[in-house]
């Protein structure tokens, strides 16, 4: 990965992850869960450890949260903080824009049928890199660094689990592991381990503490962990207050704050203006299924 590059994911998953506002954390944090959310496992079967994910993530259809910050790190250097706006519905639609210093920075985006990022200070060129799903269910993608929007989707602890896969449960102390194997998108299969906290969560803190994308080689990919969080005030749903996401291959990390998430209703217009990269068709493209741009925008007649 070149340095432009680096710089590149610095700012997008800085964006990707700066889900939220700057509000308090005495503000926001609630002490203990409301009756209706979601309780611990009792015993930590596969089937009871996807039945708890999969009540917290039913109790969420959109998701917006309007104030966006993040501090970010690669290495020893810091990169700017980045303000924005991010929403979700669910399954697969998610936008994510941000702005440094008022100017656009990220933006980061999926539907059904493709997912998308662009970085307006990437080098050598600040391409809007997308993918087609179909494309990447073929395993043989490259991708400039190990990331999609579902990664964010899973952190929020609103990502729904297949009951008919075939997940293994690990014991690890005081902790244990839901793990499923994922194909990856340069083909080797990878692991995707959602960690929970044996013991009830004390009030203010996450049952589920962390989320893992791991080789085969047992070299961690991402580390999503959970330090607070929020419990929305309608359906009972936990949602991160305070977390941080870490690529340690690429010395990359995000530390990050959520305001309150609210969760709208949006018209059929809106979803369509909203989960379409057509507003980035002015900029150049660069289609990661076939490793190469895609032909400059035709000019419009005067």
């Amino acid at each position: 990965m070149t340095v432009g590059q680096k710089k590149c994911c610095i700012l997008l998953m800085g964006l990707t992850l700066s889900l939220a506002g700057c509000n308090s954390l005495a503000k926001n944090l609630r002490l203990g869960l409301p009756k209706d959310s979601p309780t611990a496992p009792q015993s930590f079967t596969a089937e009871q450890m996807v039945s708890y994910l999969n009540d917290n993530s039913r109790r969420v259809g959109t998701l917006q949260c309007n104030n966006v910050s993040i501090d970010s790190r690669q290495g020893d250097q810091n990169a700017p903080g980045l303000e924005g706006l991010m929403v979700l519905q669910k399954p697969r639609n998610f936008r994510m824009k941000g702005k440094v210093v008022g100017q656009p920075a990220v933006d980061l985006g999926s539907n059904n049928d493709e997912f998308w990022y662009w970085v307006s200070k990437a080098e050598p060129v600040p391409y809007v890199f997308h993918c087609n799903y179909n494309e990447l269910s073929h395993g043989q993608t490259r991708m400039p660094f190990p990331f999609q929007p579902e990664m964010v989707i899973q952190a929020l602890g609103v990502s729904e689990y297949d009951p008919g896969r075939p997940y293994q449960v690990r014991d690890a102390g005081k902790t244990m592991e839901l793990v499923e194997v994922v194909q990856g998108p340069s083909g080797p299969p990878l692991q995707k381990i959602t960690v929970f906290l044996k013991e009830p969560a004390p009030p203010g803190k996450p049952q589920v503490i962390k989320y893992l994308l791991r080789d085969n080689a047992g070299k961690d990919i991402c580390i999503s962990e959970i330090y607070d969080i929020q419990i929305h005030r309608e359906t009972g749903a936990i949602l991160p207050l305070r977390m941080k996401m870490n690529w340690p291959q690429e010395r990359v990390e995000m530390q990050l704050r959520f305001g309150e998430f609210i969760m709208p209703v949006l018209t059929q217009d809106q979803t369509a203006r909203m989960f379409q990269r057509s507003d980035l068709g002015g900029q150049p493209s660069f289609d990661l299924a076939r490793g190469m741009p895609d032909a400059p925008p035709t000019a419009r007649a005067p």
